[in-house]
Order: C-alpha cells, then sequence, then structure tokens
C-alpha cells in the first residue's frame, strides 16, 4: 500500500456527490432505530448533522471575536445552518441579529426545526434590511449555500449588493450566496467572502479559479457521516495540503554514500536557454538527490559550471550546424549515462529545434528509469499529434473546417491519440508536467470550467499510464489507477518562467530517493508551493524569482 493511502485525505465532492452523502446519511441514521424510518425521522437526522454544522460554524465564528454579527438566511438548510449559529450566539451572549429573506412560514423540514429551536431560545427574526451595516463587525452569509443556481432573485441580489457594499468581513456557510453551485460559475451579483466554511467535504469551487476569488480562505468543518456512505460516494479526487509533506517524505539512509542518496541525470539546456538546466539542477540538489549528472551542450556547459560546482557534467559535442542543442547523434553518449541513474528529467530548455524533437521523440522509449518529462520534451511529443493531422490531410485532402461539428470531434481525437499512443508504448514509469498550454497540444484543449478538468486528467491518465501533473492555480496529479490529487495553492510569484524547471529538479530528486511516482509527484508540488510561499513572505509576489523558491527549499523540507 502506498503512503498516499495512510494520509486520510479528504475526498473533493461535486456538489451533486456532497448532495447524495447527505441525502444517505439521513437515511442511514435513521435507520438504526427502525429498518423503515418515516420521514419525519429521516429529518430528524438530518436536523442532528445540521446542528453538527451549526456547532462548527459557531466555533468559528466565535473565534474571531467581533461583535455584533449580522446573519443573513433564507428558507432552506443553509438557513437553517444559520440558525442553530444564532441560537449558540444567543446562549454565549455573543450580539446577534437574524434577517431572513423569505417569510417564517416557508420554513421547513430541518430548517423548521432549527427555527423552531431558535425561536424557543428567545431569539427573533428580523426581515431582510436594506439599510447599512454600520452598526455590525461581522457579516455572515446562511442564505442560499450549496444549493443555488441560476441567477439571484431581485430581493437576495439587494442584500448581497448591500453587503458587498459594507466592507465588513464576510463568513459564507458552505457557498457564497451568488455562486452557482450546479453550473460552477459566480454571478455578476455574488458574495465575495473573506472565509467560506464548506460542511463535511471540500468541494472544487472553493480552489477553482471560478470560485475562489469568491468563496475566500476556504475551511472544512468534518460532519460524522458514516464511513460506508463515504466510500461510496468517494469521487476518486482528494484535497492535499502542506500538512502531509512530513508523512512523505523519503527517508534518508543516514549510512549510504551519496549512491544510496539517489542519482539523478538531467537532461536539459541549450544555447538560448541554460538558465533552465541550471535551475532543474540546483533544485535537484537542493532536494536531497546524492548525485546529479547535467547532459547538456558543450555550448553552456562553461555557463552552467560558473554557476553550480556540485553537480557531475556530461558535455555533449556541439557542431556547428547542432545551434548549441541536443541531437539524435547524442543518443548513445546519453544512454550509457542513463545507465547509472535512478531518475531522469528531460526537457527544461532544450529548445524546438528539429534536432532536438527528434532526439527526445527516439530517446525515450529506450529509457527505463522513472523519468519526468517537462517543457520542451512535452512539445516535441505533441508534434507527434501534428504530423499526424498533416498526413490525414495530405493523404484524403480533409479540411477539419467544413467538416460537420461529429466530423471535426472524430478528427481531432484522432490528432490527439498520437501523444497519447507513444507515452502508453513507452515503458519507464514517468511524469508528465505540463502547464495548460503543453497539455493542449498533447492531448486537446482542457474542459473551460475548471470543475470538469479531474475527469479530464482521469482519462488522460488511464489512456496514457503516466502520472500527469497540471501545473496550475490549483495544482491537479492525476494518476493512472484514477485518483486524482487537488493540491488548492495559487501563488502569482511562481507564474515566472523558470518555476516550472524547479518543479521538475524537486520531483526528480525524490524519484532518485525511492518514492513511486504519485508519491514524488504530489510531495514535489507540495514543497514547491511551500518554497514558493516562503519565497513570497520573504520578498513579494512582484519581486520573488524561481532562484529564490529553490533558496527557500531548505526551510520547506523541515517539518
Amino acid at each position: 500500500m502506498s503512503s498516499l493511502e495512510f494520509l486520510h485525505l479528504q475526498p473533493v465532492l461535486s456538489t451533486k456527490g456532497m448532495r447524495n452523502i447527505d441525502t444517505a446519511s439521513k437515511e442511514f441514521y435513521a435507520k438504526q432505530n427502525t429498518s423503515e424510518p418515516s420521514e419525519k425521522e429521516i429529518i430528524q437526522s438530518g436536523y442532528t448533522l445540521m446542528k453538527e454544522a451549526g456547532a462548527a460554524l459557531f466555533k468559528f465564528v466565535q473565534a474571531k471575536t467581533l461583535e455584533p454579527i449580522a446573519i443573513f438566511i433564507g428558507g432552506g438548510n443553509n438557513g437553517g445552518d444559520g440558525l442553530v449559529l444564532a441560537k449558540l450566539l444567543l446562549q454565549s451572549g455573543i450580539k446577534s441579529s437574524v434577517f431572513s429573506l423569505v417569510s417564517t412560514d416557508k420554513f421547513k423540514n430541518e430548517a423548521k426545526l432549527a427555527l423552531d429551536d431558535f425561536l424557543d431560545a428567545g431569539g427573533t427574526i428580523k426581515q431582510r434590511t436594506t439599510d447599512g451595516l454600520a452598526n455590525f463587525k461581522l457579516v455572515v452569509d446562511c442564505m442560499l449555500g450549496n444549493g443555488a443556481h441560476g441567477e439571484l432573485r431581485p430581493e437576495f441580489a439587494t442584500v448581497v449588493q448591500t453587503i458587498n457594499e459594507s466592507g465588513l468581513p464576510v463568513i459564507a456557510a458552505d457557498a457564497p450566496t451568488g455562486y452557482d453551485s450546479s453550473a460552477h460559475v459566480c454571478n455578476d451579483i455574488c458574495i465575495h467572502a473573506d472565509e467560506t466554511m464548506m460542511f463535511g467535504f471540500p468541494r472544487l469551487d472553493a480552489y477553482a479559479k471560478e470560485g475562489g476569488p469568491a468563496f475566500g480562505n476556504a475551511v472544512i468543518a468534518p460532519l460524522n457521516y458514516p464511513a460506508e456512505i463515504i466510500q461510496h460516494f468517494d469521487e476518486k479526487a482528494y484535497l492535499v495540503t502542506e500538512e502531509a509533506i512530513p508523512q512523505l517524505l523519503p527517508k534518508r539512509d543516514e549510512w549510504g554514500d551519496k549512491r544510496n542518496q539517489g542519482t539523478a541525470l538531467i537532461i536539459a539546456g541549450s544555447k538560448d536557454m541554460p538558465g533552465a538546466a541550471a535551475l532543474c539542477t540546483e533544485s535537484a540538489l537542493r532536494s536531497g538527490a546524492g548525485l546529479v549528472t547535467l547532459a547538456t551542450t558543450e555550448a553552456i556547459t562553461p555557463i552552467i559550471q560558473a554557476k553550480l560546482s556540485e553537480p557531475v557534467f556530461c558535455s555533449l559535442e556541439d557542431c556547428s550546424n547542432f545551434n548549441g542543442t541536443l541531437q539524435p547523434q547524442h543518443i548513445p553518449t546519453i544512454l550509457q549515462r542513463a545507465k547509472h541513474a535512478s531518475a531522469i528529467a528531460i526537457g527544461p530548455g532544450l529548445s524546438t529545434n528539429l534536432g532536438t524533437v527528434q532526439a527526445v521523440i527516439e530517446l525515450l522509449p529506450q529509457i527505463k528509469a522513472p523519468t519526468v518529462i517537462d517543457a520542451d520534451a512535452l512539445n516535441a511529443i505533441a508534434t507527434l499529434n501534428e504530423n499526424v493531422a498533416k498526413g490525414a490531410t495530405n493523404d484524403s485532402t480533409v479540411d477539419c473546417a467544413t467538416m460537420d461539428r461529429a466530423a471535426t470531434a472524430n478528427c481531432v481525437a484522432n490528432k490527439d491519440r498520437a501523444a497519447i499512443q507513444y507515452l502508453k508504448d513507452s515503458q519507464a514509469p514517468a511524469i508528465l508536467t505540463p502547464h495548460v498550454r503543453e497539455f493542449a497540444r498533447l492531448f486537446g484543449a482542457l474542459p473551460e470550467n475548471s470543475c470538469d478538468i479531474p475527469n479530464c486528467l482521469k482519462n488522460i491518465a488511464t489512456s496514457t499510464n503516466k502520472v500527469i501533473l497540471l501545473k496550475g492555480a490549483p495544482t491537479y496529479i492525476a494518476v493512472p489507477d484514477g485518483r486524482v490529487f487537488v493540491i488548492p495553492a495559487h501563488n502569482s510569484g511562481l507564474a515566472k518562467g523558470g518555476s516550472g524547471d524547479v518543479l521538475t529538479g524537486i520531483i526528480t530528486a525524490l524519484l532518485t530517493q525511492g518514492l513511486p511516482i504519485a508519491e514524488a509527484a504530489v510531495l514535489g508540488a507540495l514543497l514547491h508551493q511551500k518554497a514558493g510561499r516562503i519565497a513570497r513572505e520573504k520578498l513579494s509576489a512582484f519581486s520573488m524569482l524561481p532562484s529564490d523558491a529553490i533558496a527557500s527549499l531548505p526551510q520547506a523540507f523541515s517539518c
């Protein structure tokens, strides 16, 4: 069993999956007392879960030490969560006011039970307010939550605008009002919360580009769902945060020599991009590899030797027509060095020279060690798709632009299949690290909505039998067995040329130390994220450089 399976990671659920777990859990608990529970008994067990959610929200709000608090509720279960919160605030002596956007006779089921309990405790409900919120210190949004879809009704839209214009800190329960959890889009009028507490499990909306700005900082409140119910609705996507780093770190061999710590071969760099090779090599050295060999052309070897003292160099002969780039003539030399490597990286700064493309395509199927395929190595593989498309057009004079939609889709599918088949035929375990544009060249455009990306990546990872690490915010890592790991980070300071080269070096070093490819990809992304965060805290997103992330790796590895 891999170490990832011991982490007890939180599954990331879709809106539909969350609703299904809620429904199934209510029925499960109701059946503890009778095999055929009544509707009332099911509602009562649902209210038990609602009280758990409200209690978690209360603890979170109480810790803010801000009062008075304005709680805005709707008539559904999200409003019920708000009423449980309001009752607990009332009983604790914390000043708050509850504003309902619907009349109290509209409350049903669990929400009606919460309303009755709140009123019995001496609480009062006020009608929605369009006045300013100057007398309050905090707003809690419990209006619509996870179940909302479509544009807001006018009465909700007016209140949302009032809250947004108030400048007060806002905590949303489950989802900000105005966020469409079914279409996964933020409406024009939407709460922009400082923090959102999601009940039960994380949902991708909170970390994706569509929802992240509205959700703000996402907080998860676990609920007491039955383990067998969770397992049944597990969608095989998991949230992984920096807290997992200590459990994934490889153990150092304190008695071993440099080769026992792992030997890396990095195939990188060209005359116009020596920095990529240097960044990748240095990050591998900073990430625990015992011996790192850089295979690069003679044209740039002296440049990198002036920057780095620690790596071994495999200088590739550079003739005048090679223009300082990797060529097919270099393959025997590289394969000889690869025999002694426990992991290999290929791609950073190689260029898209025609000879380089040919060399990469010929070389990869001959490599046996676990490999990180990055940057221009990915671009080289993508040319296989272009060649297939050109061949299809030349052979049959078919113009995809004039075909009907179904035929066009088939043409695109065939075009992208060349890269997939090539990767599937390559036997070495491998991690592909594309950004969005590299992914599109290899496999076609990603889904327009981020919440559809995990399933897309699952299909690619399964089809190629390779790990796919899609760089971005968030970072997604799909493995061939169907799991997808989501790293919920965004840092514009890492959105700079060279950051991907650093990531490749980290992952390669982790592979050399014996980590399986899935663990190496996940841990490498986490360490890269953490190092980037540390560098940003020191230097700002504007001023930090990829080399600053390398300099922060010692702190990232320290737990």
